[in-house]
């Protein structure tokens, strides 16, 4: 019998990420507390095209941060458990603060779509999104999606089923033209980054880079690790210190 794919749900508050959860799942849901807290987790199943999914709604966040036990409790399910694939849920209608969250779960490379939920409202206020670019610029499936309409599920099932355990193939930077050309060349190491820094920062993020190996081995995320020693992320940095001299 083969595992169940393990896919993650994870958006801002309000997002209408649980709503898309429970349109999938209807009553297959089990309700409780992440170990240790009081964060709800929810957990749910169903089928597709006669693959069992197993599907987790992670608590609503801003961002990957460890501040907040919810931001936590997140990070942590999609770090250190078997999550075949992450569903970014955003607020199509506000989708400039949306992507803040998706390029930080980009940067961990795990296999990802993302949903753009509230097509509906988008519609009705006449704003248009380029479905064509965006997906070539954050080097991810994007899917319309509107959760309360009930539009959109199965295109998106299809990219959950075509990209898990898939690791993100990033295509292209924030900026464009030769200096971005010119600084992957340098970083060529990085060149599957979407998200590539001025050359200063990515020294540091190398710099990072090689002292963690040299240290720690060759860890999972190695990228987004040295970028969170970089931020002086306290949970990465109590468990991972590293002296310069």
């Amino acid at each position: 019998m083969s595992k169940d794919v393990h896919v993650a749900f994870i958006g801002n508050p309000n997002c209408g990420k649980t709503t898309l959860f429970n349109a999938y799942t209807g009553a297959h849901l089990k309700v409780a507390n992440w170990p240790g807290v009081t964060v709800e987790k929810k957990e749910g199943a169903m089928q597709f095209h006669n693959e069992n999914y197993k599907l987790v709604d992670l608590p609503g966040i801003y961002s990957l941060t460890s501040y907040t036990m919810e931001e936590q409790v997140s990070r942590q399910y999609i770090l250190d458990d078997e999550v075949d694939i992450v569903v970014d849920v955003a607020d199509a209608s506000s989708l400039e603060r949306n992507l803040y969250l998706a390029l930080q779960l980009i940067e961990l490379g795990k296999p990802m779509v993302l949903a753009l939920n509230m097509m509906d409202i988008v519609e009705e206020r006449g704003m248009d999104i380029d479905f064509h670019r965006l997906p070539e610029m954050l080097g991810i499936p994007v899917v319309p999606v509107s959760a309360r309409k009930k539009r959109g599920l199965e295109i998106l099932m299809h990219a959950v089923a075509h990209h898990q355990g898939e690791k993100i193939k990033d295509k292209i930077e924030h900026h464009h033209g030769e200096e971005i050309l010119n600084r992957k060349h340098r970083h060529n190491h990085h060149k599957d980054c979407v998200v590539v820094y001025s050359d200063e920062i990515e020294d540091k993020i190398d710099i990072i880079e090689e002292a963690l190996v040299e240290k720690y081995g060759q860890l999972p995320n190695l990228r987004w690790h040295a970028i969170k020693e970089l931020v002086q992320d306290k949970e990465i940095i109590e468990k991972y210190p590293l002296e310069f001299a």
